[in-house]
């Protein structure tokens, strides 16, 4: 058995854990500390959205608390304690049906919940009430790519191998668990945060990058070192083909990873590049952007088949969801590919009125 003691000048003084007595204990220790549920606690800053957020009017129900990180994914978290014998039945199946919902979200709303939420905080609002931002938070919900947070005192060890499951088989979305317990002494307190499951290898060993707002040359040396000369390469392409075409074009700001946005004046953007994990840069192209814009144009079906049949990208390098296609920028490294794409996306633009011939 370890014995916990907390100094107290020269004196050791026994610390006991301490069993919450009600959910909601556990939940606003959260609310006050997401860094309790981090899986970088010193390097992944979470910004809290709502506590009890109603995911669905048809659901009747609510998550017990929306954040995103520094890198615009939102992170769902569920809180139970350990001895809720719904820990394991219900939990999973509660946090897979708010995940269900999420690329319905408007980021636009869950902008308003964030700034009602962090009003008395100036350095959060300046920091993320940007649109550089939420449009990232935009295209991580539509593209359903997320993280889903368990949240207990104890991790029950079949939960635990349900987490490690999950997080191995769902495409886009990172799963882990974190045990948050608490020791007291007569007057003082101690709280252990241990995350007990694992993301994949390639979250682990990624390298780390700093909060930092980004521009075109910061962000084109981030990728080299992070993927390569050929894929930095293929970034500096696009940017520069966006700044051909006279758009607004846009870095990030205080974010771990670089992101770039390019968009016309009134608002409708053509497309975005951003790191789904420290070496893996994607770039969104918004479908209904596209094809809302097109007297007899294509349906969304056929405007997908064109980045799916007719280029040289290879399937592996592509996702598709109901919003947006996105592209793995290691699928533009092949002979031809980078120029068969922008041919075709320059065609694509002038039916949609985004340019002129």
């Amino acid at each position: 058995m370890n014995n916990l003691y907390l100094m107290s000048g020269k004196k050791a003084l026994p610390a006991k854990e301490y069993h919450y007595e009600y959910e909601d204990e556990l939940q606003r220790l959260i609310e006050n500390n997401p860094q309790f549920v981090s899986w970088e606690p010193e390097g992944m800053e979470l910004i809290l959205v709502q506590r009890e957020f109603t995911v669905s009017d048809d659901f009747g129900m609510s998550l017990d608390h929306l954040f995103v990180n520094q890198n615009g994914v939102p992170v769902l978290v569920e809180v139970k304690r350990a001895v809720d014998t719904r820990i394991r039945r219900e939990v999973v199946a509660q946090i897979l049906d708010y995940a269900s919902c999420a690329s319905a979200w408007d980021a636009n709303f869950l902008r308003q919940l964030f700034q009602e939420t962090n009003s008395d905080n100036e350095e959060v609002l300046e920091q993320y009430d940007t649109d550089e931002f939420w449009d990232t938070v935009a295209t991580n919900l539509r593209a359903e790519r997320l993280m889903l947070v368990f949240a207990a005192d104890k991790i029950p060890a079949r939960l635990q191998n349900i987490i490690e499951f999950l997080n191995r088989n769902l495409n886009g979305i990172q799963v882990y668990g974190v045990e948050i317990r608490q020791f007291q002494t007569n007057d003082s307190a101690l709280v252990s945060s241990s995350v007990v499951t694992s993301l994949p290898a390639e979250t682990n060993q990624a390298p780390r990058s700093v909060k930092k707002s980004w521009s075109a040359k910061t962000m084109l040396e981030y990728t080299a070192e992070a993927c390569g000369k050929p894929v930095a390469d293929v970034c500096e392409a696009l940017i520069q083909y966006a700044g051909q075409l006279g758009f607004i074009n846009s870095f990030g700001k205080n974010t771990v990873r670089p992101t770039f946005l390019s968009k016309r004046s009134d608002g409708y953007w053509f497309f975005q590049i951003y790191f789904t994990s420290s070496n893996v840069p994607d770039l969104a192209i918004h479908i209904d952007n596209f094809t809302s814009r097109m007297d007899n144009g294509l349906t969304t079906d056929e405007f997908k088949a064109i980045f799916t049949d007719n280029l040289n990208i290879e399937n592996q390098y592509i996702h598709l969801s109901n919003e947006f296609i996105i592209i793995d920028l290691q699928g533009f490294t092949k002979p031809y590919a980078l120029n068969d794409f922008m041919d075709v996306l320059t065609e694509l633009m002038k039916k949609g009125g985004f340019i002129s011939d």
